[in-house]
């Protein structure tokens, strides 16, 4: 289970250093390798490999005539990218990807169960604001998990 937000800073390589409290468990889990690709709210959304994987299999099964389908696989698989961990726990975020999530220097890595957002720090605060402009929903399904 990945939770939680860090506050990280991108270099001028385009390298950014995963949160320490994950690299272990990283390790253990996908050896460190994560793929890394686009996301529908224009983050990047970082998957450890098996998780990646499980992903990438389900769209497989799925029926290539849905129209769905073939703009999802074009979208998620055509812009995921393999990272590797270094030694200093960083991955290598490509041109394209920094471009599509506007990141800058500053960003944001929030943990969402089964895998890591990367959002540009603005974009992320801009994101938090909205979520809590339209609460309504979310309280259903708040209640629906007894909190």
């Amino acid at each position: 289970m990945f939770r939680g937000v860090t506050h990280i800073n991108l270099d001028e390589k385009g390298r950014m250093a995963f949160p320490s409290r994950y690299r272990e468990r990283l390790q253990s889990l996908c050896d460190g390798q994560l793929v890394v690709t686009v996301d529908p709210d224009q983050c990047l959304a970082a998957y450890p490999v098996p998780e990646w994987e499980r992903i990438e299999a389900r769209l497989g099964e799925m029926s290539m005539l849905r129209r769905e389908v073939r703009q999802l696989e074009r979208f998620l698989i055509g812009n995921a990218t393999e990272c590797s961990l270094d030694r200093q726990g960083r991955i290598q975020l490509p041109g394209t990807l920094r471009t599509f999530a506007g990141l800058s220097r500053d960003v944001v890595v929030a943990g969402q169960i089964k895998k890591f957002e990367i959002w540009d720090q603005q974009a992320w605060s801009q994101q938090q604001q909205q979520c809590l402009d339209s609460m309504e929903g979310a309280m259903e399904v708040l209640a629906e998990l007894g909190l």
